[in-house]
């Protein structure tokens, strides 16, 4: 016993030497991390052990801008002064002593601001005067009032101002107050106000307002100024509808944008450009944190991450061209609506009723979209303040007609009938057919066709020159509806072109498009489509990339407006690479032929009055639409220039215009083009900002 006693205690008294080194290296652990809390970290950990809370909340990043191909900005950002509620030292509390208080201090702001002229956000869909009405044009805010205040559908705005009133405890205010009252603390509702989520209660107000609220912070509880980068539109009317607009996020749009890590107060892309840049644009938020005493107090903050700013979005717009083909749509117009409507009593066609106007401009050798203009236009610098005006207009300035008006196009059909029918041996450049004017092949069932002129005895290339219908109404029905439109296909008409804000695809009529709208598509509807009359409904940038494409030998590039994109210090992060959305496998005798016609049209045919003296070769066509019922004709121009090494494809729509309005506008927004490339000035090399 003694001996196994004697080999025992020896271990045993390792294991407690081993014990007590474990406890001694714990507790001297425990020992340098507590000097570290209570002396080397004491400031923060005595400000942490006063908070009762720690709030992170999300800096705003600057939106990128905006350039063309230049590198000129279209959109910039400018310094605003953005007054904003900060929950966390605003007065809380929802029953009626609380909202008193924020009462006290909405209605100290807004006479402040009503003093010095400038306004705050209030999307509530009421007027603002009793009896109370609903705001037009918008429905879809009006029924989320109700769902909100719980109310039945056929609730009117005095239910809803009178719900509003219980909700934020305003029955002891004016009538004048309520409204305004009402505004402001539905909006900060809406906008999910919190801890987390600061109110912005006017987007920009003047530096000299800002400072005003700054002195006065007293009267001001929990209402801070933050310096902000608001939206600058320096190109003002230009390119208006491809930029587009940035707006306040809608809570019907929040549930699907939070998850992307918007906060309600954010800015979002709203059309255009805007929109379709969305990503790149609004840059990364940063992150502040807030730390709170048990009693709520703010006693520390500090940014922990820095915002980035979003993209510089490079366009392959050119400014200047978009401004000059504004500019020639505008004068247009103006001279067309000075002519007289009748003469004797009867109507003129000659284009006094011209509805609007419309001009694209392509890179043919990679689809970049240089112009797209519309007409009528608008002001993106005073957009939001002429937004009431402007729907009003009966001219529909808003309504992007280069993208998204659909309208027949004439003879600029022939070209492409004609090089379908070429390639497939359907004819020949020796072909020929008799142009006497009338049509008689459909006389039996008593549709009558018609010539401009009679032409004779007539090959392709003058039936293009001359624009003869006849000619390609025996070469349509040859060709057939079926070939004729998997042409038309390929050169993108009745197609979308893919461009990145939208566009609507038209309208390819045949067969199946008749019979979806319960109609027979019959011999002769393949006649009149032929010459771009039936159903045909396309837009001015499908016009355009057909242009292209005829230019290209057969090669369709998709459209599009992005040119690259630079790091908010300007470095370059990213180019375009073109894409083919389609390759037609063409003869040389029908490319040759058909370039032929359209050079004669530009020199001794149809648009010669406007070419023929040109410093530059065009290949181009004329088309009239028939409207009917007293309106003037529609005018559609395609061309592309310069005809023996193309670098643009242009088409003009002009809505009861008349051709020769279309075909003086490209020469005006073609002479633009050129006399611009032979002023000697090289292009901005593309990453390298302009001074």
């Amino acid at each position: 016993m003694d001996a196994q006693k004697q080999n025992t205690t020896p271990l045993s008294l390792r294991r407690l030497i081993a014990l007590i080194s474990l406890f001694v290296l714990i507790f001297s652990g425990f020992a340098v991390r507590l000097y570290r809390i209570q002396i080397t970290e004491h400031e923060f950990y005595r400000e942490q052990a006063r908070g009762g809370a720690t709030l992170t909340l999300p800096v705003a990043a600057s939106r990128g801008e905006i350039l063309d191909r230049d590198l000129s900005p279209l959109v910039a950002n400018t310094t605003a002064y953005a007054v904003v509620l900060d929950y966390n030292y605003f007065p809380a509390g929802g029953d009626e002593a609380a909202r008193a208080r924020q009462n006290e201090v909405i209605l100290a702001l807004t006479d402040l601001l009503t003093a010095r002229g400038e306004g705050w956000n209030d999307t509530l869909p009421i007027g603002a005067d009793a009896p109370y009405v609903f705001l037009d044009e918008r429905e879809s805010s009006v029924a989320a009032l109700k769902r909100k205040l719980r109310l039945a559908d056929y609730a009117t705005a005095d239910n809803c101002m009178a719900a509003l009133c219980r909700r934020y405890h305003l029955e002891g205010y004016a009538p004048a107050e309520q409204r305004l009252l009402a505004g402001v603390q539905y909006e900060m509702e809406v906008r999910e106000f919190s801890a987390f989520t600061p109110y912005v209660f006017s987007s920009a107000v003047s530096k000299e307002t800002s400072y005003l609220i700054s002195e006065n912070a007293t009267d001001f509880a929990g209402v801070q100024i933050q310096t902000t980068a608001e939206r600058d539109y320096v190109a003002g009317r230009t390119a208006a509808h491809m930029l587009g607009t940035v707006g306040p996020i809608y809570a019907e749009e929040y549930a699907a944008l939070k998850e992307q890590g918007y906060a309600l107060n954010d800015t979002l892309g709203k059309s255009g450009v805007e929109a379709a840049f969305e990503q790149v644009l609004r840059g990364t938020a940063g992150k502040r944190v807030l730390v709170k005493d048990a009693d709520g107090v703010v006693v520390n903050a500090y940014e922990q991450t820095a915002p980035v700013p979003g993209d510089t979005v490079v366009l392959t717009l050119d400014a200047a061209l978009q401004a000059a083909a504004q500019q020639a749509l505008a004068d247009k117009v103006a001279e067309m609506r000075k002519l007289p409507a009748t003469s004797g009593g009867k109507f003129l066609n000659n284009g006094h009723d011209v509805a609007s106007g419309s001009v694209v401009v392509l890179d043919v050798t990679n689809g970049g979209v240089l112009t797209a203009a519309s007409w009528p236009d608008y002001d993106l610098s005073t957009y939001t303040a002429d937004y009431a005006e402007l729907l009003k207009d009966p001219d529909k300035p808003l309504f992007n007609r280069a993208l998204n008006g659909a309208f027949a196009c004439g003879s600029t059909m022939k070209p492409g009938v004609a090089l379908a029918a070429l390639n497939e041996g359907v004819i020949t450049a020796k072909t020929t057919f008799t142009c006497r004017y009338a049509y008689d092949r459909f006389s039996a069932s008593g549709l009558v066709l018609h010539c401009m002129g009679r032409h004779g005895s007539i090959g392709v290339v003058t039936a293009l020159q001359k624009s003869c219908n006849i000619f390609f109404y025996d070469t349509g029905l040859a060709l057939g509806i079926d070939t004729m439109n998997r042409y038309s296909s390929q050169y993108g008409l009745g197609e979308k072109t893919g461009i990145e804000i939208g566009e609507v695809s038209g309208v390819l009529a045949g067969p199946a498009h008749s019979a979806a709208v319960g109609k027979t598509w019959v011999p002769g509807d393949t006649a009149g489509a032929a010459i771009g009359q039936s159903d045909n409904l396309f837009t001015p940038i499908q016009l355009a990339a057909y242009a292209m494409t005829l230019a290209n030998d057969g090669v369709r590039y998709k459209t599009h407006l992005l040119h690259g994109l630079l790091g908010y210090d300007g470095t370059l992060k990213s180019d375009y690479t073109p894409q083919i959305e389609a390759q037609l496998s063409l003869s040389d005798e029908a490319i040759d032929t058909v370039r032929q016609g359209m050079i004669a049209v530009g020199t001794s045919g149809t648009a010669a009055s406007y070419f023929r003296h040109a410093a530059y070769t065009v290949a181009c066509k004329t088309g009239t639409a028939q409207v009917g019922g007293n309106r003037s004709d529609h005018g559609v121009f395609i061309a592309y220039a310069p005809a023996e090494a193309p670098q643009v494809a242009v088409a003009v729509v002009m809505e009861n215009g008349t051709s020769k309005a279309s075909a003086s506008v490209a020469r005006r927004v073609l002479d633009a083009y050129f006399n611009a490339a032979g002023d000697g000035a090289a292009d901005a090399p593309f990453g390298e900002l302009l001074p």
